[in-house]
């Protein structure tokens, strides 16, 4: 039996510490880097039920495809594994920057017009928080908002962009 010491409590808290600071600077570098893009996918959210669902399908195949081609493949073909495996987990950390965005505008500050990343800082500080909840902000919450994500991700990528209407020539006198 492994029994409660110092140094058990410090490593699961500095573990979470971690876990948190690695989410919120991944959000604040999607925004900060990619500011259309995040803003796309915060538009996404105006739908969480089918962002969630489409991610949930781009992110479990995806991922079982990934980890089933690094347990079996010979070692030289692993790395082909990791990759389809961590693609969708970077997609999603791209697309919850998008949810953080949209969480942070629900909380408005007077700075927000001319720091937008605080936006970012504020509404991932709130989402970050709700991971905290033992087994199930790990277990359920995690892999959730990060499918959704990857919903928000897919459905930016896969947006139909606005045609223009072809310019008509120029009338001849």
């Amino acid at each position: 039996m492994e029994y409660l010491t110092t140094a058990n409590v410090l490593l699961w808290l500095f573990l979470t510490v971690a876990f948190y600071f690695v989410f919120l600077s991944h959000w604040l570098v999607a925004a900060s880097l990619f500011p259309d893009y995040v803003g796309k996918c915060e538009n996404r959210y105006s739908r969480p039920i089918v962002t969630t669902l489409v991610g949930l399908l781009f992110t479990v195949v995806p991922i079982t495809i990934g980890l089933v081609i690094a347990n079996v493949a010979p070692p030289f073909l692993k790395w082909i594994g990791i990759l389809i495996t961590t693609v969708p987990i970077l997609a999603g950390l791209m697309g919850t920057a998008g949810l953080a965005q949209r969480i942070g505008r629900g909380m408005p500050a007077p700075v927000d017009d001319q720091q937008p990343w605080r936006r970012v800082l504020r509404g991932g500080t709130a989402l970050a928080l709700t991971f905290l909840l033992p087994i199930l902000g790990q277990l359920i919450v995690i892999p959730l908002v990060v499918a959704s994500g990857v919903g928000a991700s897919v459905l930016t990528w896969f947006a139909r962009r606005p045609t223009s209407a072809p310019t008509p020539p120029p009338l001849q006198p």
